[in-house]
C-alpha cells in the first residue's frame, strides 16, 4: 500500500472465526456519533468466509471508511494489533476487539477529552457482559460493572493488574514512536505490559460516570468463540509472571539486587510473623471453643441435677398429702 488509509481515529479490530460477533461489533462502531474513523479489521489466520460476508453486507455504510487484512496465519492478538496499526494512519487509535462493544458516544466523549488534555489516553467506565451463544443469537445473562473501585488509571494500581481493558480505551498513535509497539512475544496482557511502558511517563486519563465501554465475557464458549481471559487462564497467570520478570531484570541491571534483597527478606519475616500470630489466634479459639463445650455440657448436668432435684421434691410432697389423708380417715 503506497498511501496509507487516514481518519483521526483507526479503529484496530481483531478477528477470528466468529461471524456472529463481527457482525454485531460492525453495528456497533457503526452506531458513533464520531464519524472520523477508519475500521482496520485484522482476521488473524482465521477464514475469509467468516469475514469478508459480513463487510459486504455493510459495504454502504461503512462506504471508504474500512480497511480488512487477511493473515493466512495467525499472529496473535499483538500482532494483529500491530498490523492494523502499522497499516493505517490516525492521530488516535482504539483497539475493539470483535465480541466488544461501546456506547455511542464514545469515540466522541474520549476524542474531546484528548483535544482538551495532554493525556496520552482517556479510559472510561466499563461495564462486563456476560452472556452465551444460543444457536446463530447471542443471549445475556447478567451485568457488573468493571473494577468498580476505579477513579483513575495510575502507575501504581496497573502494576498489581490490568484495570483498563482494550475496549475501554482511546489513545495518542504517537506513543508508539516514543514506547513501541505491543509485544507480539505476549500471547495475551499485551495490553497490560503496554500500558505500563505508557504509564511510567504519561497520564491516563479517566471518563467517570455511566459506562462507555462493554465487556462481553462468554463463560460457557470454548475455542474462537471464548474470551482469552477464560479460555487462557492459565497463560495469563504465566504470561504476567514474565512480564514481571522482563521488568525485573531491567531494573536490578541498572539499581541492582540490594534493596530487592531487604525487601524480600522483610516481607519473609513479616510473612513468618503473620503466620505465627495466625496461628496463635487459631489456637486461642480453639480454646475458647473447648472451654465453651465443656461449660455447656456443665450447664446440661446441671439442668439434669436440678430437674432431678425437683422431681423428688414434688413425689416427697404428694406423699406427706397422701398419707395425711389416710391418717384423718
Amino acid at each position: 500500500m503506497s498511501v496509507m488509509p487516514s481518519a483521526r481515529v483507526a479503529i484496530v479490530m481483531r478477528t477470528r472465526n466468529r461471524s456472529l460477533l463481527l457482525d454485531r461489533a460492525i453495528r456497533d462502531v457503526l452506531a458513533q456519533s464520531f464519524t472520523d474513523w477508519l475500521l482496520v479489521l485484522v482476521n488473524d489466520g482465521g477464514r475469509t468466509s467468516e469475514v469478508d460476508p459480513v463487510v459486504e453486507k455493510y459495504r454502504d455504510e461503512l462506504g471508504g471508511r474500512v480497511l480488512v487484512i487477511h493473515h493466512e496465519v495467525g499472529r496473535g492478538m499483538e500482532g494483529a494489533s500491530n498490523a492494523g496499526i502499522k497499516a493505517s494512519d490516525s492521530e488516535y487509535i482504539a483497539v475493539h476487539d470483535d465480541d466488544d462493544k461501546w456506547h455511542p458516544d464514545f469515540l466522541a466523549r474520549t476524542v474531546a477529552h484528548l483535544e482538551a488534555t495532554d493525556d496520552a489516553g482517556a479510559a472510561v467506565r466499563t461495564e462486563i457482559v456476560y452472556e452465551r451463544i444460543v444457536g446463530e443469537s447471542v443471549e445475556e445473562i447478567s451485568r457488573e460493572i468493571f473494577c468498580a473501585d476505579v477513579r483513575a488509571i495510575t502507575l501504581f494500581d496497573t502494576l498489581r493488574h490490568n484495570r483498563c481493558v482494550p475496549i475501554s480505551l482511546l489513545y495518542r498513535r504517537a506513543l508508539h514512536d516514543e514506547v513501541g509497539y505491543f509485544d507480539e512475544d505476549l500471547d495475551v496482557v499485551g495490553d497490560w505490559e503496554f500500558q505500563l511502558r505508557v504509564l511510567q511517563s504519561h497520564r491516563i486519563g479517566f471518563i467517570d460516570g455511566e459506562p462507555l465501554a462493554f465487556w462481553h465475557q462468554r463463560r460457557e464458549s470454548t475455542g474462537d468463540l471464548g474470551n482469552s481471559v477464560i479460555v487462557s487462564d492459565t497463560a495469563h497467570q504465566d504470561f504476567d509472571r514474565d512480564v514481571r520478570e522482563k521488568h525485573l531484570r531491567s531494573y536490578v541491571s541498572e539499581a541492582g539486587l540490594g534493596a530487592l534483597l531487604y525487601i524480600t527478606k522483610h516481607q519473609d519475616r513479616e510473612a513468618h510473623h503473620f503466620h505465627n500470630r495466625q496461628n496463635y489466634s487459631e489456637g486461642l479459639l480453639r480454646e475458647l471453643i473447648d472451654r465453651s463445650v465443656r461449660s455447656e455440657e456443665r450447664l446440661r448436668l446441671l439442668e439434669e441435677a436440678i430437674s432431678d432435684a425437683s422431681l423428688v421434691s414434688l413425689l416427697r410432697r404428694r406423699y406427706r398429702r397422701l398419707k395425711d389423708r389416710l391418717l384423718q380417715r
